[in-house]
């Protein structure tokens, strides 16, 4: 492969550039030409010439780049691509950063679950005031013993299922095809198709699906009815699987116990949204995927895949455009 003439751009604010980025991309580079911009406005003198690109990257600008081959993009979502027809259907590669987010996303979920059971949003709100709360201990809860199920078993779900087995939890997972090996940490393994009838097993219901038009609003009234009424349920995935008027229905009306988000449906959360007020959820705001080394970790995916493409080899974590994941 004649790679003399091609250019390979890394996109990214200044300050979130991995050390020494440019000497090491050009050794997993194989000989193609190296850029680094840390200014989105600089990709429109190079439209022409861009055949690989990571980072940041506009999806606009993604389709008006003729020689454009593969995209390494530094998130896991693909979901963007619905709103930029131009851009899915552009003849390129599509890779994610799919395999970096498991740690930080276990243990944010973890913080909100054992925060909601052992009630820290109330004794931080108290300490401020200078008050002591008393509790009976019928207020506080435990992890041990309670079922999870966790929707969209892949590699974050996995390690939600090791640290759920560590609280000795029961854990039911769901992905899309049927497993062929046993897995070690959840006790069971059912396909999507099963899952409204799963859903009145859990205790606490965790959705980290991706967002497709077939899960766009799947979380709807149908789906809280058939939880448990103590259930809680969990979105680290995306906002827009929520029908979010029927979760502010089903919260107000006992139809679940409670709700940990970390993703909405719009983002920012509009000052009007009723999800702001409601005394049995919990919300952060879209970081439980932050990490202090994440550019890092992802710039070891971009470089993998260099390697990869330099040897022949299949590139990890290829994106189905059509699908969106």
């Amino acid at each position: 492969m004649n790679t003399e003439h091609s250019l390979l751009v890394l996109v990214l604010p200044e300050h979130r550039i991995p050390g020494e980025a440019q000497k090491r991309l050009q050794d997993h580079a194989g000989g193609r030409t190296v850029t680094i911009i840390t200014d989105k406005s600089q990709l429109e003198s190079l439209l022409d010439k861009i055949e690989i690109v990571g980072g940041e990257v506009p999806p606009a600008l993604i389709s008006r780049m003729p020689k454009l081959k593969w995209y390494q993009s530094w998130y896991a979502g693909a979901d963007w691509l619905q709103k930029f027809p131009e851009t899915r259907n552009h003849p390129f590669i599509l890779t994610n950063s799919s395999g970096i987010h498991g740690v930080q996303m276990s243990e944010h979920l973890f913080g909100m679950l054992i925060s909601w059971y052992r009630r820290f949003p109330a004794a931080f709100a108290a300490q401020k005031k200078h008050e002591w709360l008393t509790f009976t201990y019928p207020d506080m809860d435990v992890l041990a013993g309670k079922t999870m199920l966790i929707v969209g078993y892949g590699t974050i779900g996995k390690r939600v299922a090791r640290i759920a087995k560590a609280f000795e939890m029961g854990i039911i997972g769901v992905k899309r095809s049927p497993a062929t090996e046993r897995d070690p940490y959840a006790d069971e393994i059912d396909v999507y198709t099963s899952l409204h009838q799963r859903l009145g097993e859990a205790d606490i219901v965790v959705n980290i699906l991706p967002l497709t038009a077939e899960t766009r609003g799947f979380y709807n009234r149908d789906v809280f009815k058939a939880m448990k009424r103590d259930a809680l349920f969990v979105n680290i995935g995306r906002g827009g699987s929520v029908n979010e008027d029927d979760l502010v229905e089903a919260l107000k009306s006992g139809l679940i116990k409670g709700a940990l988000l970390d993703v909405t449906a719009e983002e920012p959360l509009p000052a009007a949204s009723p999800l702001w007020d409601l005394p049995n959820l919990m919300l952060t705001s879209h970081f439980s995927g932050f990490h202090p080394q994440y550019d890092e970790l992802a710039f070891q995916v971009f470089l993998d895949n260099l390697d990869r493409l330099n040897r022949g080899e299949p590139l990890k974590n290829v994106i189905d455009k059509e699908l969106g994941y």
